[in-house]
């Protein structure tokens, strides 16, 4: 007697443990099923930011024989605007990569620069001060490779590699200073292209949208020549990181039918039963 029941049991605690952790599957944050379409629209409102260097030295810009010329440079970054649209795909097999996105961007980056300096030449001393702000405004193509690492039943982080080509159309630039300072100015070209990187969190509100906050920065330049800049461009004679501030809206697509239950297609399929304790609330 002991055997069968002993066999009972075990099948008993079987279908309790297959139940639960069925029941504990998170649900997919883009369903794999078939139900959603695997391309939409999305926009992305934000900000710009140029971060500039933590701490400031004095340099050495300029000096021969009898005649140095030193500086104190003090950049500092200001917010721009940013409205990004475009389309999203998501893949069939998000094991790797959960989806794909492409977008045209307005992009803003403005920033300010002061200076003091000190010329030095023979037994004469003089000391000069100056400053001045860019305001640049830029039309961004870019597309991103995005993975998506679920933390909570709606909720995820998501990770992004991508690249961006940005084309500045209108700028505006004004410095009062000497004009010693100008041998160190140098300025981004009309075209920038980039290698950047995205992190977020997003939610899941609804079927039909996702909200993704994220920050994002590129890592390397590949016009201008990077340098050893890890993605900073210069103004004037400081270096500024550029930061995109945004939230992201995926509108997820569903033909119609799109909330009738899955057909299922196989025994196993079919003898599935969702744990209703693990339901949504």
């Amino acid at each position: 007697m002991r055997a069968p029941i002993l066999f009972a049991g075990l099948c008993f605690a079987s279908s309790l443990l297959a139940q639960g952790i069925y029941g504990r599957k998170r649900p997919e944050i883009f369903p794999t099923d078939g139900k959603m379409r695997r391309g939409g629209f999305y926009v992305a409102p934000g900000i710009t930011y140029t971060l500039p260097r933590f701490k400031d030295e004095e340099e050495t810009v300029f000096q021969n024989a009898d005649t140095t010329y030193t500086a104190l440079f003090d950049p500092k970054g200001r917010f721009g605007l940013y409205l990004e649209a475009g389309w999203f795909h998501a893949t069939r097999d998000p094991v790797i990569l959960d989806y794909w996105d492409f977008g045209l961007a307005y992009k803003q980056l403005k920033g300010t620069e002061d200076h003091t300096s000190t010329l030095v030449r023979g037994d004469s001393i003089g000391h000069f001060a100056g400053g001045g702000a860019f305001n640049d405004r830029h039309l961004t193509l870019h597309a991103n490779a995005n993975k998506l690492f679920q933390v909570r039943d709606y909720q995820f982080i998501q990770f992004s590699l991508g690249a961006n080509v940005d084309w500045r159309f209108g700028t505006g630039r004004d410095y009062a200073a000497d004009l010693t300072t100008l041998n160190r100015w140098a300025f981004p070209p009309e075209i920038i292209g980039q290698v950047h990187a995205k992190l977020g969190y997003g939610f899941k509100l609804t079927q039909q949208l996702m909200v993704i906050p994220a920050i994002e920065t590129p890592f390397f330049s590949v016009q201008p020549g990077d340098n050893g800049h890890f993605g900073k461009l210069q103004w004037f004679s400081s270096t500024y990181r550029p930061l995109i501030l945004s939230v992201r809206l995926l509108f997820l697509r569903y033909p119609k039918g799109w909330a009738c239950p899955p057909v299922k297609q196989n025994a196993f399929e079919k003898s599935k039963v969702v744990n209703p304790s693990y339901e949504r609330k």
